[in-house]
This record gives C-alpha cells, structure tokens and sequence, in this order.
C-alpha cells in the first residue's frame, strides 16, 4: 500500500503502472492481483485506508491533546506548514489530487473520497463542538459551517501552493487561516 501511494502521490493515479507499483516492492505482479483484483481495487483501498488515516493522524488525532481545539486547530495548520517538505508541496495534497483526477471518471472513487472528506468535516465539527461546549467558541458559531470553512481553508491551501508553487503564500494562508479562527473563538488567546 504504501509503494502504490508512493507510486500515486507521484505521478497520478491514471498514469501509475502496477508493473511500477510491483517494482517498489517484494511482491510478484500475480500476489498484487491476489490481493487487488483490478488497479482501481487498490485505489479504493489507498482510499479508505492511507487517505483517511493520514487526514487523521496529521489534521484531527494532534487536537486531542489541546484544551483550547481553536487555538490547536491553528497550531496543528502551522506545525503542518513548517514540516512539508519542497516535494510534498510541490506535488499537493494526496486527497485532493486524487479527487480531482478520478472522482469525475469514477462513481466508486467519488464515493470514497467523499466519505474521507465527510469524515474530516465530522472530525472538525466534533472539534469544534467540544470548543463551543467548554467556552473557546462564540455561542452563535455554526460548528457545522465552520467546521466547513476550516476543512475547506485546510485542504484547499495545498492546492494552491502546489498550483502557485510559491511557499510564501502557505504563510498568507496560514495567516486567513489564524484570523477565521480567532474570529470565531470566544476565547482568542486561552492557552491552546
């Protein structure tokens, strides 16, 4: 899984080779269709499995050690920022790049990114929720909305950088990224 998502995040989905998938790894071209009948099978699985766990693991799993989810929220974005590597900038993010490349040509592809982008805004509303429920966030905030517009501030900073190719602009975007935040925070600097 991993030498495909490698494979992928690389070059496209469309335009990765399972001869090339096979080459990065231990395992035969016959034990690769053993365990992934068809080329999209593993897409499918790079889906449900390396997507959303690594959504979770560098966007929402880090909140939980914050009191304050505004102020790690932000801070999450900024340690993010400053540990992407040139490469990964300039290739985007894994999520986005595949949703643009398959979701239109593929019903089953749309279906599991959608659910890996869903469960995101789930895991930001859930965030965001407990943020209201303990004081961090103004009581009129819609955490549904919010939790809409950070996801889409999230995921859409790749896209941009990457299409730019200008690191700077990471730090504007991490700046509107601050600012939304601390707008909705009833609380804009409580110890995060």
């Amino acid at each position: 899984m991993r030498a495909a998502f490698g494979e992928i995040y690389e070059r496209g989905f469309q335009a990765a080779s399972v001869n090339d998938i096979v080459a990065r790894t231990e395992v035969t071209k016959g034990a690769f269709f053993h365990y992934f009948p068809t080329k999209n099978d593993l897409g499918y699985a790079i889906a449900d499995e390396v997507l959303r766990d690594m959504m979770l693991r560098r966007w929402k799993r880090p909140l939980t050690a914050y009191r304050n989810p505004v102020q790690g929220m932000v801070k999450t974005y900024r340690n993010l920022m400053e540990e992407t590597t040139d490469e990964e900038l300039s290739l985007g993010c894994p999520l986005n790049n595949l949703t643009q490349e398959m979701s239109a040509v593929d019903p089953i592809f749309r279906e599991k990114l959608r659910d890996v982008l869903q469960t995101w805004i789930g895991e930001t509303e859930k965030h965001l929720r407990r943020a209201k429920d303990e004081g961090y966030l103004r009581p009129n905030v819609d955490v549904r909305m919010a939790a809409e517009t950070a996801v889409m501030m999230e995921e859409g900073s790749a896209a941009l950088v990457k299409n730019l190719g200008d690191r700077k602009v990471y730090w504007s975007l991490y700046e509107g990224f601050r600012l939304f935040m601390e707008s909705i925070s009833s609380k804009p600097n409580a110890d995060a």
